[in-house]
């Protein structure tokens, strides 16, 4: 999985490419929204567009990241997810926990 990441006063734009699965590619995801947080990025927009693909772990890691965003007083926003991975989130019951949006500027603007 590849990771983009640009930061900027307290947003975090992480655009996820690839499959968000058990091992490598969620450790990598979620040592990436740790340290945006730990550096005062705490509203984390997380582009999921070009994500086709996400299992259990990955879904665990985006509530992990929701969950540290707002003990540390952020949010999380989801961007554009794949017709998969937004029917997944839905079925296991958590895309109600986050404000999904089109586009990064309409994420990034709704904080």
């Amino acid at each position: 999985m590849e990771l983009d990441i640009k930061e900027s006063n307290a947003v975090c734009i992480l655009k996820l490419k690839g499959r968000l699965i058990g091992g490598e590619p969620v450790n990598q995801f979620e040592s990436a929204f740790q340290q945006a947080i730990a550096g005062g990025h705490i509203f984390l927009v997380i582009d999921l567009e070009s994500l086709p693909y996400i299992d259990s772990s990955g879904i665990g890691s985006l509530v992990n990241a929701l969950r540290q965003a707002n003990k540390a007083g952020g949010t999380v926003k989801l961007v554009n997810p794949s017709s998969f991975v937004g029917k997944t989130l839905k079925m296991v019951g958590i895309l109600s926990l986050f404000e999904v949006y089109g586009s990064e500027a309409l994420a990034v603007a709704s904080l």
